[in-house]
């Protein structure tokens, strides 16, 4: 079966000023505090998550790049944990999970995620959605007040790249 193709994030309608702000924002609302030089990582098209540490790995944040491609409800990202939603190959899983255990609890900056790009599939979407992943970076989160370490935040650049056609 041939692939279909699609680019579903807009550089141009991006506000990368305003994507900051509401990231800012929303960290201030969960009482997070995000290192100030990942800030300055964020670039135009990207989805911008933040989850709570291993190994419960819930979405608490996303942006709204993440929102146009998503086809689950803000409930169900808020509930349901991410590798139930989502599948990719056991061997990137693993190696994301280690990375997301390893920036979240030991590092203390914005690193690289390190990854290869890799496709994801929407598990719970009946046209199973594959999308082609580019993680950029990661940092950890931490407690406004006690600077215990809450979850981690991220940068992506994602493309759908497939889904079943509806007729089948």
């Amino acid at each position: 079966m041939k692939r279909k193709s699609i680019v579903v994030q807009s550089a141009k309608s991006y506000d990368l000023e305003g994507e900051k702000k509401k990231l800012h924002e929303a960290a201030h609302r969960l009482g997070l505090f995000i290192p100030e030089e990942f800030y300055d990582k964020i670039q135009s098209g990207d989805i911008i998550e933040i989850y709570s540490n291993p190994p419960d790995n819930k979405q608490l944040y996303s942006n709204d790049e993440f929102k146009k491609i998503c086809s689950y409800t803000p409930e169900q990202m808020a509930t349901i944990p991410y590798p139930k939603l989502f599948w990719r190959s056991d061997e990137t899983n693993f190696e994301l999970m280690k990375r997301a255990e390893c920036v979240a609890f030991q590092e203390d900056n914005v690193v690289p995620w390190g990854l290869d790009k890799h496709e994801l599939v929407e598990s719970l979407h009946p046209r199973k959605r594959t999308f082609e992943m580019d993680l950029r970076y990661i940092a950890p989160c931490y407690n406004v007040l006690g600077k215990e370490r809450r979850g981690w935040v991220s940068t992506i650049q994602v493309s759908l790249i497939f889904e079943w056609p509806e007729d089948l």
